[in-house]
């Protein structure tokens, strides 16, 4: 008789093996899911950014100086007479030669008073020879010929003194110059002391500037500097004189420029001078570029090898019209130029490279 298999326990069997399988391919599955391979489209999650590649040159520094014109000289020319004016050669804003006459005084007796004068030196003059002659003789005694020879110097020094105050009525200008201003007319009564114009000397044109104790060591006698004027007028000219003690309410330092041979001649106009320093390896970037980070440092955002966004501190040579010349940043680095503003120091980036123009500043 055949025996009765039971099948409850097999049934059993079976579906605790078909429950392990299935708990076993589910945490499979289930691990797959949380290590999945970055598709294109989370791909695509990653910041892009442009970026270019930065080749260093070389870059003449410069510092701006900002000051006002000066004549080479200036001088307020007096009268060293007494008398009424009775002629005016020159007036306001005339050139004079040097040594030319501006204004006459009028001499009143002077030219008779020379008259007599010279008479009296001729007679003294005489009668000293004379003198001398007797004492050589045994004829007069010493006492006598100093005597004559006194008499003959004080005729002399009345002759000149009569001479420098008959030359003093003409009154002359002690440099070649431009007269701006005239203090007289004819009538006038002056005396000595007493202003007639003042006098310019345009030769040279100087710049007179302030300097921040910070900028000034650079600075030598004889470097070149360009100097526009408010008008726009562009001249060329040299250091001639640097401070030594700083001004102690502002700790900046006079420096002097001096322009040859000046088209223009203007005292107290507004002026910009900018001086040319040493050259030094740059990068001619846009400045729009520039951040400052959380430390208050001035940089922009570069790429590391791996394309994460790292901050490149900088500092400015100078600056045109067309961008900023910079330093500190290396060589052949990979400057972020558009889309900075929307990535992060340390994040990664998707890089699109492109071509720097020539002569452009970076970022343009």
């Amino acid at each position: 008789m055949a025996k009765h298999i039971p099948t409850g326990p097999i049934i059993a069997v079976l579906m605790v093996i078909g429950a392990g399988a299935w708990l076993y391919t589910g945490n499979s599955d289930e691990v797959a899911a949380e290590t999945p391979e970055e598709s294109p489209a989370e791909r695509s999650l990653v910041p892009k950014v442009q970026a270019t590649v930065l080749n260093e040159s070389s870059v003449r520094r410069t510092l701006e100086l900002n000051g006002v014109t000066q004549p080479a000289r200036t001088v307020s020319v007096t009268s060293e007479a007494t008398g009424r004016v009775v002629e005016v050669l020159k007036s306001k804003g005339e050139r004079v030669a040097a040594n030319e006459v501006i204004a006459r005084l009028d001499p009143q007796d002077l030219e008779a008073r020379l008259r007599q004068a010279r008479a009296y030196q001729e007679q003294t003059r005489l009668e000293y020879e004379g003198a001398q002659r007797l004492r050589n003789e045994g004829l007069q005694n010493r006492a006598q010929a100093a005597a004559a020879l006194t008499q003959y110097e004080q005729a002399r020094a009345e002759l000149d003194s009569l001479e420098r105050s008959l030359a003093n009525t003409s009154i002359r200008a002690p440099f070649a110059g431009v007269m701006d201003s005239s203090a007289i007319e004819i009538g006038t009564y002056v005396r000595p002391g007493d202003a007639i114009a003042e006098l310019y000397d345009f030769s040279e044109l100087k710049v007179i500037g302030n300097v921040p104790e910070a900028d000034v060591g650079p600075l030598r006698l004889g470097q070149q500097a360009s100097v526009t004027l408010l008008t726009g007028e562009t001249m060329n000219g040299t250091i001639d004189y640097i401070g030594a003690v700083a001004n102690p309410a502002t700790r900046t330092f006079e420096v002097e420029i001096v322009v040859e041979d000046s088209p223009k001649q203007v005292a107290g106009a507004t002026a910009t001078a900018v001086v040319q320093l040493d050259q030094l390896p740059g990068h001619y970037i846009s400045p729009a570029l520039l951040n400052i980070n959380e430390a208050g440092k001035l940089g922009v955002k570069t790429l590391t090898e791996d394309d994460t966004v790292q901050f490149s501190e900088l500092t400015i040579i100078r600056s045109d019209t067309g961008g900023v010349w910079v330093s500190g940043i290396p060589d052949q680095a990979r400057l972020i130029v558009v889309g900075q503003g929307f990535v992060n120091t340390g994040e990664a980036v998707d890089p699109i490279m492109v071509e720097q123009e020539d002569n452009l500043a970076a970022g343009l």
